[in-house]
């Protein structure tokens, strides 16, 4: 073979399997993917995997570039995907191939804990080999790779917190995905993540480009990602539609068109998808949707003008949290700002279509986005994943198209009495769940307090534990919380946590409360975060403090959502004052 490169169409299975034996070059970047990109790569691939019909049999992952170590290989038929295991360092890719790497062994110790029969293609993808010879089939750089070994890529890591907080951004934000993953498939049961596991190795692609040296890699990286422009989804369903247009009109469309194009900007691709998901075509493959409702919409002329031009518009107010011209647009705003937190886009399309219903009204806008905001976290504190959470929202849709009542008492839009007790019961140790949910929880509970959205910077604040989750036995942490389980039971509720910036997280660490709340507060008198205040009064910290407080931040959760009350009745035992397990 006289080509120094090779690119192929192979399955994820083929990446994660021999001869490849991924490592990060030094120069890398380390793992930069949040709870956000992660969230979105599994939505997608859990909806792919859930629809129906051939053509959505497979998922397109992008493509991905490495380095073979082995010179000699490429002279070899079926390069680069023949020989023994060698070493492939990756160029292109890094990002996916770590957030794919974390979701495998978040399957796997799930599997673990359901006492479920190992998925050996789970363990190959892994870890290549097997005994004292077995290595790791992706091995990041630096600290990054002992930090992924102890939380992740272990038997059982993916249930394990570190001993500090003072953790790397990127040992943050695995622990970010990691934690996001392990609340997405709570609702999977063995069987669910069994076909999960199979679509991500045989039905999920990428195109591997193997090459040899850096300076080749480079050029070809340059050409990747910088040269040219992919024909999207919204290139080939305007050529269609407009092509089926007569001539008179067609220039006017084409016009419409293009205004909502440079409206949305890099959003115009998922205007498509949440359209399809508004006419009931979630299903579908977004192209095979699309020219579904047009024809329902009586053409392409129709489409464009009725549904496409107005949705765009919606959607672009949607995003920018945007209302005006009503005593109503305040609330509107702020409650869409809160949604905007969310990771996923999956509550945007029954928004969607009840402003295009009821838009007018901006009254019954203000109460559905409200009703909407409830439910979308509640959701999410209850763990549904990607699916679950899809058909939910799509009973709302169906029932808005069919006029149902939504202020009904079976209205989809209102959760169950049992939803609301597994919540209220989720929400005793929400940080463990989920530390990103935890966070927007407790900054929302900081507006309720405030009287007012406070306009925070929520990317660089963190959640810290007053009562450290680690403390030596000598700790005087000890005698102030000397019943053990009292202690671990205070350690995780919302009345123990604080928002804090990442450097007095840092400091704080496993500090006695006198020397955290100088760090906490290190000015007296000065501005102090409303859902903070009641530490700022304290001179010590025990379990009555917490319990008091918790108290306090739940009746603000009840206020706000409705969520705190029945669930958080104290136990005869004093303990934490929680009741016992929810209702299945």
């Amino acid at each position: 073979m006289s080509s120094q490169f090779a690119a192929r169409s192979v399955r994820l299975g083929q990446v994660f399997a021999d001869p490849l034996q991924i490592e990060v070059p030094p120069y890398q970047r380390s793992y930069a993917w949040t709870a956000t990109e992660a969230s979105r790569l599994l939505d997608d691939i859990t909806l792919a995997m859930d629809a129906d019909g051939a053509e959505t049999a497979n998922y397109f992952l992008g493509t991905m570039l490495f380095i073979d170590s082995d010179h000699a290989a490429l002279l070899r038929d079926g390069w680069p995907l023949t020989g023994s295991r060698r070493a492939f360092e990756v160029i292109d890719g890094l990002q996916r191939l770590t957030t794919l790497t974390i979701l495998f062994c978040v399957l796997r110790d799930l599997d673990a804990e359901d006492r479920a029969a190992p998925h050996a293609g789970l363990a190959g993808a892994i870890r290549a080999g097997s005994g004292a010879g077995a290595v790791s089939r992706l091995t990041l750089r630096g600290t990054d790779e002992k930090f992924f070994q102890a939380y992740v890529r272990a038997a059982g890591a993916c249930r394990t917190m570190p001993d500090s907080d003072r953790l790397s951004p990127a040992e943050e934000r695995i622990l970010e995905v990691r934690e996001h993953f392990l609340t997405a498939l709570l609702d999977f049961d063995a069987a669910q993540r069994r076909k999960l596991a199979e679509f991500l190795l045989e039905h999920c692609a990428v195109v591997m480009v193997a090459t040899m040296g850096i300076d080749r890699a480079h050029r070809m990286f340059m050409v990747l990602n910088e040269t040219g422009k992919p024909l999207a989804r919204n290139d080939i369903l305007k050529a269609e539609l407009l092509g089926s247009i007569p001539g008179g009109v067609a220039g006017s469309a084409c016009a419409t068109w293009d205004s909502v194009e440079a409206r949305l900007g890099g959003e115009f691709e998922s205007l498509f998808s949440h359209v399809r998901t508004m006419y009931g075509r979630a299903s579908s493959q977004v192209i095979a949707g699309i020219r579904a409702v047009a024809a329902e919409s009586g053409g392409a002329e129709g489409f464009i003008g009725n549904v496409l031009a107005p949705s765009a518009t919606i959607l672009d107010d949607l995003r920018h949290a945007r209302h005006s011209g009503s005593v109503h647009s305040g609330d509107i705003a702020r409650t869409l700002t809160y949604l905007s937190w969310l990771p996923a886009s999956d509550w945007i399309p029954p928004a969607m279509l009840w402003w295009l219903a009821k838009g007018k009204d901006p009254a019954e806008l203000a109460w559905f986005l409200q009703r909407l905001d409830r439910l979308a976290y509640g959701l999410r504190i209850l763990g549904l994943g990607a699916s679950r959470r899809a058909k939910r929202f799509g009973t709302i849709i169906s029932a808005i198209r069919n006029g149902s009542d939504l202020k009904a008492t079976g209205s989809p839009l209102n959760l169950l009495r049992d939803e609301i007790r597994n919540i209220e019961h989720s929400l005793r140790d929400l940080h463990v769940r989920s530390a990103p949910l935890c966070k927007l929880v407790l900054v929302r509970i900081n507006d309720e307090m405030a009287g007012r959205p406070q306009d925070l910077p929520i990317g660089e604040l963190t959640v810290e534990h007053v009562l450290p989750r680690k403390h030596g036995t000598g700790s005087a942490w000890r005698g102030a919380f000397p019943d053990a389980q009292e202690r671990e039971q205070c350690t995780e509720t919302l009345g123990n946590l604080v928002l804090v910036s990442k450097a007095q997280n840092d400091k704080a660490g496993n500090l006695e409360f006198a020397r955290k709340h100088a760090i906490y507060f290190p000015t007296s008198g000065a501005p102090t975060l409303a859902i903070n205040e009641y530490v700022r009064r304290q001179k010590q910290w025990t379990p009555a403090q917490v319990r008091e407080r918790d108290g306090e931040l739940m009746k603000r959760l009840q206020a706000l959502w409705g969520f705190g009350g029945e669930g958080r009745r104290p136990r005869p035992s004093a303990g934490l004052g929680l009741e016992g397990p929810p209702a299945r």
